[in-house]
């Protein structure tokens, strides 16, 4: 953009990559220094106890997967799957309380930013369910029962993407009109407000993600016990007189 005899450059987009970034490599860097050492399958002590305080969350709902399946191939596969997108987003979602007017732009305010994230979810879980069902178990979930199927795949896409983009995008505007208003208290307050919604929506975004991928991981069993309950209950039933 072009204003008088200077050029006005939009650096939008490089402050949201760069961001993710740092928001990557601040998660790289803390996993090597939590695993770090010596790990004990007794009594934990100082940065393990941390390290399975913060995963054990996932560990159970990937737990709760792995019905008929192999416990451990889906607890090591569905815990770091998990683990990683909630905290991701919520460093993500955390970059709005830097206090510098620039870099403060949370990646996840961006819609480029948050529809990659469900992309990401989506395919992942169609992948997951490939490895523990085999290919042609992921693509029955595609087209069965329901030839149009597919298409709730789509709208998990759209569901994640909009929810966390719009409620992420709308604090960070907030924040930052209401700066521009009253530079002084008010902003303090709706930065320690902010705190819940970038939790929660992280919190939302896993979870969705885990109920889609329990969905894709337990489709045909779901059907069995349902077509097995329904028949054995019309079984049950007397006859009726003529």
């Amino acid at each position: 953009m072009l204003t008088g005899n200077l050029w006005m450059v939009d650096s939008t987009g490089w402050v949201v990559i760069i961001n993710a970034l740092v928001a990557s490599a601040v998660l790289v860097g803390l996993g090597r220094f939590l695993a770090r050492g010596r790990l004990t399958s007794g009594v934990p002590e100082g940065r393990q106890v941390f390290g399975e305080f913060a995963i054990n969350f996932f560990i159970k709902k990937a737990r709760e997967m792995s019905d008929a399946h192999d416990r451990a191939k889906i607890v090591g596969t569905v815990t770091p799957f998990l683990g990683t997108f909630f905290f991701f987003i919520l460093l993500c979602n955390l970059f709005a309380f830097l206090p510098v007017p620039v870099v403060n732009r949370p990646p996840t305010s961006f819609f480029s930013a948050t529809l990659a994230l469900a992309l990401c979810a989506v395919f992942g879980n169609l992948l997951l369910a490939a490895r523990f069902k085999g290919p042609g178990g992921a693509i029955k979930h595609l087209f069965w029962p329901n030839p149009l199927q597919w298409v709730s795949e789509v709208t998990d896409v759209l569901s994640l993407s909009l929810r966390l983009f719009g409620n992420i995008g709308g604090e960070y505007m907030t924040i930052v009109l209401v700066a521009a208003a009253v530079p002084v208290g008010i902003p303090l307050i709706i930065h320690v407000l902010g705190l819940i919604p970038s939790f929660v929506q992280a919190f939302v975004f896993t979870l969705l993600t885990a109920s889609f991928l329990a969905g894709a991981i337990h489709h045909e069993e779901r059907e069995e016990k349902a077509r097995r309950h329904w028949f054995g209950r019309r079984r049950s039933e007397p006859a009726t007189r003529s």
